[in-house]
C-alpha cells in the first residue's frame, strides 16, 4: 500500500473519531449557555490541563516551530521561553476569574469587565479587539490543515479540499457538544501530540545520527553550522521581549475561557504549576527533527515542511501518518478552541446586550451556533486566500489580547483603574502595536506587543487620576468578594489566629 494511502486512512480515522467524541460528549437534556460556552464549569483537572495545553499549540508547534528553529536555530528559545513564562498568568488571574464567573455567571472577558466597569461601550470594545485577532488566526489554522492533507497525500487532496476537511470535521463535533466537546477532543488531540512528536524525534535522531545521544546531533551542528547556535547581540532587546509579549496566550479569549470551565478553583493553581512541563517538552523533539533537517536537508525551499519532509524520509509511513495526525491535531485543538469562544463572545458580548436584550437561552444559543458555521465559513473562504496584512494581524494576535490586561487587573487586584482609563488604555495600546509592527517596526528592538502595553499602561493610570472610580458597589461585588473568599480560606488554613499576610492567596 502507497505510504500516503496509509497517511490518508490513519488522518481519516482520527477525523472519524473526533467526530464520535462530540456526539458522546453532546448535552442529554435541554442544553444551556453555560454547558455550551463553559461546560457547566464541572471539567476535571485532567481534560481542564489537555485542553488548556492542546489549545496552546496551534499548527505552527509542528510545522511553524521546526521552520522558524531550521532557519533562525537557537533564535527559536524567545518563543520557546513562553512555555514558562506565560502560565503563570494562570496563578494570579485565573483563581479569581473563576471565583468572580462562578458567582455572576460570567463567561467572557467582556462579561466580566463590562460589569465591573459599568460599560457597554468597553464591552464592545473588547468583543471587536478578540474577534479583529481571533478570526485570522482561526483562519490560519484551516491553512495549516490544509497544508497538511495535501503534504501527506502528496497534493492528491488538494489543499482546498483538506481545509474543507477541517471546516465539515471541527463544526460537526463544536455543534454536537459545545465546550466539552471541545475539551474532550482537546484531550484525545493533547496526548496524541506528545506521544507522537517524542517517537518521531526518536526515530529521526536515531536514523540521522546512529545514536539517541542528543549531544552527537549538537555537536555535528555546532561543527558545521555554528551559527545556528549563536544569538546575535542586536536581537537581544527582542529575543527579551517577545516572550514578555507572549503572556497573551494565557489571556487569549480561547485560554481564558477554560478559567471559567474547570469545577474546582486548585485545578487552576496546578495547571499554573505543571503546564510548562509539557509544553516544553514538547518542543524538545521538534528541536531534533529541525537540527537534523538543517544538517542533512539543507536548502529547502520551504522551511515549514522540514518537519514532514524528515518524516517522510526517515520515519515508516505508519509512524509519519501518525505524526502527521497529530499535526492536524495540534490544527484543530486550537481552530476549534478558537471558532468555540468566538461564538461566545458574539452571542454574549453582542448579540444578547446590542441586538436582542430579551433572547431566551434556547435563542441565543441557536444564534450562537449559526454563529460558528457562519464565522467558520467566512474563516474557510479566507483560508483559500492569503495576504501580507493577513500573516501579520495572526503575528500580533497575542500581543493585541494582551492589551486587556491591565483593565483585568483593575477589576481583580486595583481600585485605581476607571472605566475612562480602561477603555483609552486598550484603544491606545493596540494602535501603538500596530504602529510599531506596521509602520515604525520594532523601536528599539522592542516587540510591538511590549510598546502597546507600555502605552497602554500609562494611558490607563494617567485617564484615570482625572476620571470617576468605579462605584463602591461594583468594587464590593469584585474586590470585597475576592477579599472575602481569601478570608475565608485563610481561616480554614490558619484557624483563627490569622497571619499578617493574610488575605492575599488568590
Amino acid at each position: 500500500m502507497a505510504p500516503w494511502i496509509i497517511s490518508l486512512i490513519i488522518i481519516s480515522i482520527y477525523c472519524i473519531a473526533v467526530i464520535l467524541i462530540g456526539i458522546a460528549s453532546r448535552d442529554k437534556g435541554v442544553s444551556t449557555l453555560e454547558n455550551y460556552y463553559v461546560g457547566g464549569r464541572s471539567i476535571g483537572p485532567f481534560v481542564s490541563y489537555f485542553t488548556y495545553v492542546a489549545t496552546f499549540h496551534s499548527s505552527f508547534a509542528f510545522l511553524g516551530a521546526a521552520g522558524q528553529i531550521y532557519t533562525n536555530g537557537i533564535n527559536f528559545f524567545a518563543v520557546f521561553t513562553s512555555c514558562v513564562v506565560s502560565p503563570l498568568m494562570i496563578y494570579f488571574i485565573g483563581r479569581p476569574v473563576w471565583y468572580l464567573g462562578k458567582k455572576y455567571n460570567f463567561m467572557t472577558q467582556a462579561d466580566l469587565l463590562s460589569s465591573y466597569y459599568e460599560s457597554n461601550v468597553l464591552r464592545m470594545i473588547i468583543s471587536v479587539v478578540s474577534l479583529i485577532f481571533l478570526v485570522p488566526y482561526l483562519q490560519s489554522q484551516i491553512m495549516g490543515g490544509g497544508i497538511i492533507f495535501e503534504t501527506v497525500t502528496g497534493g492528491r487532496v488538494p489543499y482546498w479540499a483538506g481545509t474543507l476537511i477541517i471546516y465539515i470535521v471541527m463544526i460537526s463535533y463544536i455543534l454536537l457538544g459545545g465546550f466539552k466537546a471541545v475539551a474532550w477532543t482537546d484531550t484525545m488531540q493533547g496526548l496524541m501530540m506528545i506521544f507522537l512528536v517524542w517517537i518521531g524525534g526518536g526515530v529521526v535522531l536515531g536514523k540521522v545520527t546512529g545514536t539517541l545521544d542528543w549531544s552527537v546531533l549538537m555537536n555535528r551542528v555546532a561543527q558545521e553550522v555554528p551559527e545556528k547556535l549563536i544569538i546575535p547581540v542586536e536581537y537581544w532587546p527582542t529575543y527579551m521581549t517577545t516572550f514578555m509579549s507572549l503572556f497573551g496566550i494565557s489571556i487569549y479569549p480561547p485560554s481564558f475561557i477554560r478559567f471559567y470551565s474547570v469545577k474546582n478553583p486548585k485545578t487552576l493553581k496546578w495547571l499554573a504549576v505543571t503546564s510548562p512541563i509539557y509544553l516544553i517538552f514538547f518542543y524538545v523533539p521538534i528541536f531534533l527533527i529541525a537540527f537534523s533537517g538543517i544538517l542533512v536537508m539543507p536548502g529547502l525551499e520551504r522551511a515549514d515542511m522540514v518537519l514532514p519532509a524528515m518524516l517522510s524520509s526517515y520515519a515508516p509511513p505508519v509512524l509519519t501518518g501518525l505524526i502527521m495526525a497529530g499535526a492536524l491535531a495540534a490544527t484543530m485543538s486550537t481552530a476549534d478552541s478558537q471558532l468555540h469562544v468566538t461564538s461566545s463572545i458574539f452571542t454574549i458580548d453582542i448579540y444578547k446586550p446590542f441586538i436582542n436584550k430579551d433572547a431566551t437561552e434556547e435563542r441565543a444559543l441557536f444564534v450562537g451556533k449559526i454563529a460558528i458555521v457562519v464565522v467558520s465559513a467566512i474563516a474557510l473562504l479566507m483560508s483559500q486566500f492569503t495576504n501580507a496584512l493577513l500573516v501579520a494581524i495572526v503575528a500580533v494576535a497575542l500581543g493585541g489580547c494582551l492589551q486587556i490586561l491591565p483593565s483585568l487587573l483593575g477589576a481583580l487586584y486595583w481600585k485605581g483603574i476607571t472605566k475612562e482609563g480602561a477603555i483609552t488604555g486598550i484603544i491606545v495600546g493596540v494602535v501603538v502595536l500596530c504602529i510599531t509592527q506596521f509602520v515604525i517596526a520594532s523601536p528599539l528592538g522592542l516587540h510591538s506587543g511590549v510598546w502597546g502595553l507600555i502605552f497602554n499602561v500609562l494611558s490607563c493610570i494617567i485617564v484615570s487620576r482625572f476620571t470617576e472610580a468605579p462605584s463602591n458597589e461594583k468594587v464590593e461585588m469584585f474586590h470585597g468578594y475576592i477579599r472575602e473568599i481569601n478570608e475565608e480560606q485563610d481561616r480554614a488554613k490558619y484557624g483563627s489566629v490569622l497571619p499578617q499576610t493574610a488575605g492575599t492567596n488568590l
